[in-house]
């Protein structure tokens, strides 16, 4: 179940939407020529700026701020310019997660850091959550502090869990103090806790429930909905306070990956109004829920016959209602079905037009706000937007350097697998050179039920300026497709899933956009798999390959499952045969590889084992074939630190200059 993510959205008529566009507290960009190749630093230098909220009271804002290889906390004073820095990380002992203002003087920042490795060769992660001022030096303040033993204990016999960071809402009228989930009774079952943001001090509201991993409060603070997973048959049971009854009840349930999932988002304005996600015509879609009715029927509010709906609620905070949801149809968006948000979307797409447009935070009162906006092509602007003032501030672009003149639009290709099921991708062509054949590159996403979209990203981006082709596929099992076409994923690693990279590339090299002679595979974490898979699946169909915290051993890392959480669904959507796993595990296959390889993995990867590339690496050593084999020292799943970006994207080039020459 999702949390439901909070953002304080007022109305903003067409009439009253800014409408001068300003340039300030940002690097400005240079011209650049579009057929020249840029440092390799612009494409993996992190986001100068990401997660910018406006304060409640609207003259503030605070973001993350990359500065070389440290990310700050700034608050910008946006009627001075003056900033302020309360806190920074390196990235190597953790990383911030996310930001938000609690008031207009005080922010929870979360945590994200590796867990020691109690199993050998097995990391975690864990989150924490703290609490500071955002405007002056101050102490950080544990917002989840370890039970006390006095011969009783304070909370029960067990320490804090493993992720301490989720907020569940705010207190009504109240900014002292958050509503939180810590599973300080039940190990992985959170009670609900009223917490002070200037103390830590905590104070029970709900006890925790056996049945429940996740709570959802409504607009009054009351937890009136949860689910919980079971291991031992894959399934997860919705539960409701029934407003009628006053009893918790279960709703809904389904099994993992054999059913559709359901989820909550949120409540509206009225408790009986409860809005999920559920199944409707094969897509996922959105449904409000009367809660007060028996059978709790269910309202369609939005869906798409092609596409999954899946995002979070947008509140209004005047209104103390839910009045429309984020969600990305391969592009990011936001849907209202309130009429005053109608015309607010209508008029940020006329003042910045040909954009996707989107508020991300809103002051109390409405009259100023922070704007997330990109074309497309572009990684986007932050703008700051001051209602009473008609000003639009672009207050930052995430990669300053890369602009329109020199990205590209990516493509979307449909194609078809040779078993005929229709596929999709997206393609990327260097610029002044799309009327012959080149080298081309497959860059199957992770996952493997995630998917690629429109929008812009770093790896594609800086592949496709250095001269070559690339196609990001949605193969089978991809998401945002539905669960019939996402199950497709299930015990099904280097079989058909695979075959529809091969015939991604075999489409391209029809359609004369890829030189068959010049193609590479190359991915990271299932991508990676999928790249060792393309050496030794389709040895004589590309030239090289990239593996990025790749799986090498589908056996070896099902094994690890033990120490999960959810080991049965693991299990089941790796597959339980395990002759299959063999013979589609590339570790077993390294005598059918006949080209280059270059594999880069992090040393405390928690979500793939590194072990998964040094035993390829030893395999590869040993029947003598060329390699070369980068292991990133502390490196995590995600490419954290600015080294370790910068010796992944440099490392890369410099494989793909030697084994894939562009033209």
């Amino acid at each position: 179940m999702k949390a439901p993510l909070i953002k304080l959205l007022l109305i903003l008529s067409t009439s009253s939407l800014l409408l001068t566009v300003n340039s300030a507290f940002t690097e400005e960009s240079t011209a650049n020529d579009a057929a020249k190749p840029l440092p390799a630093s612009d494409f993996y230098q992190m986001q100068s700026m990401r997660n910018a909220q406006v304060s409640p009271d609207g003259n503030f804002i605070v973001a993350l701020k990359n500065i070389e290889d440290t990310t700050a906390i700034v608050t910008i004073n946006m009627n001075t310019g003056e900033s302020f820095y309360p806190a920074k990380t390196d990235n190597k002992k953790f990383k911030f997660n996310w930001i938000r203002w609690a008031n207009n003087d005080r922010i929870l920042v979360s945590l994200r850091y590796i867990m020691n490795e109690d199993v050998p060769g097995v990391s975690f992660y864990e989150t924490r959550l703290i609490s500071m001022d955002a405007k002056k030096a101050s102490t950080m303040i544990n917002m989840v502090k370890p039970p006390v033993y006095n011969g009783a204990t304070t909370y029960g016999g067990i320490q804090p869990g493993q992720f301490q960071d989720k907020v569940l809402g705010s207190v009504p009228n109240d900014q002292n103090n958050v509503y939180m989930g810590i599973d300080l009774e039940i190990q992985g079952r959170p009670g609900v806790y009223k917490v002070n943001i200037n103390s830590a001090k905590a104070s029970l509201v709900k006890k925790a429930d056996s049945r429940i991993s996740q709570w959802v409060l409504d607009a009054q603070g009351i937890a009136r909905a949860g689910s919980g997973y079971n291991d031992d048959d894959r399934k997860v049971s919705i539960r409701v306070l029934d407003p009628t009854t006053n009893k918790w009840v279960t709703a809904w349930e389904y099994v993992v990956l054999d059913e559709p999932e359901i989820s909550v988002l949120g409540f509206g304005k009225n408790p009986a109004e409860m809005y999920m996600l559920a199944d409707h015509n094969g897509r996922q879609a959105l449904f409000k829920v009367d809660l007060s009715k028996e059978g709790y029927p269910k309202e369609l509010i939005l869906s798409d016959e092609k596409r999954d709906i899946e995002g979070d609620l947008i509140y209004s905070k005047e209104l103390n209602d839910v009045v429309g949801i984020y969600y990305n149809d391969g592009e990011d968006k936001s849907i209202f079905w309130q009429n005053d948000y109608k015309k607010f979307q209508l008029g940020l797409n006329k003042a910045l037009p040909g954009a996707s447009n989107y508020i991300t935070s809103l002051s109390d009162d409405g009259r100023k706000y922070t704007l997330f906006s990109t074309d497309g092509i572009s990684p986007g602007t932050i703008y700051y937007g001051n209602r009473d003032t008609k000003q639009l501030v672009a207050v930052a672009a995430p990669f300053p350097n890369l602009t329109d003149d020199v990205l590209v639009k990516k493509e979307l290709l449909n194609y078809k697998a040779r078993d005929g099921l229709e596929l999709d991708g997206y393609l990327s062509r260097p610029k002044n050179n799309k009327d012959k054949p080149i080298a081309t590159i497959i860059l199957p996403h992770g996952g493997p039920m995630a998917e690629d979209g429109a929008g812009f990203d770093s790896f594609s981006s800086f592949l496709t300026n250095r001269g070559y082709a690339v196609f990001q596929p949605n193969f089978r099992g991809s998401s945002g497709r539905g669960h019939e076409f996402m199950i497709k994923a299930v015990a099904s690693m280097g079989l058909a899933m695979q075959d529809d990279l091969e015939d991604a590339a075999q489409f391209l090299i029809s359609k004369k956009i890829a030189d068959p002679q010049k193609m590479c595979i190359v991915g990271a974490s299932y991508g990676g798999y999928a790249a060792l898979m393309g050496a030794t699946k389709t040895p004589d169909l590309f030239k090289c390959a990239i593996s990025f915290a790749g799986i090498s051993d589908i056996k070896k890392l099902r094994g690890i499952s033990r120490y999960t959480g959810n080991k049965n669904t693991m299990r089941e959507q790796l597959g339980n045969d395990m002759d299959q796993l063999k013979n589609t595990s590339p570790i077993n296959m390294v005598d059918k590889i006949q080209i280059p390889i270059l594999l880069i993995h992090g040393s405390k990867d928690a979500s793939v084992p590194v072990e998964q590339s040094r035993i390829m690496a030893d395999e590869l050593k040993s029947q003598h074939k060329v390699y070369q084999y980068i292991e990133l020292d502390g490196g995590s799943h995600h490419l954290d630190t600015l080294q370790d970006r910068k010796q992944t994207f440099e490392a890369m080039e410099t494989f793909l200059k030697k084994y894939l020459p562009a033209s």
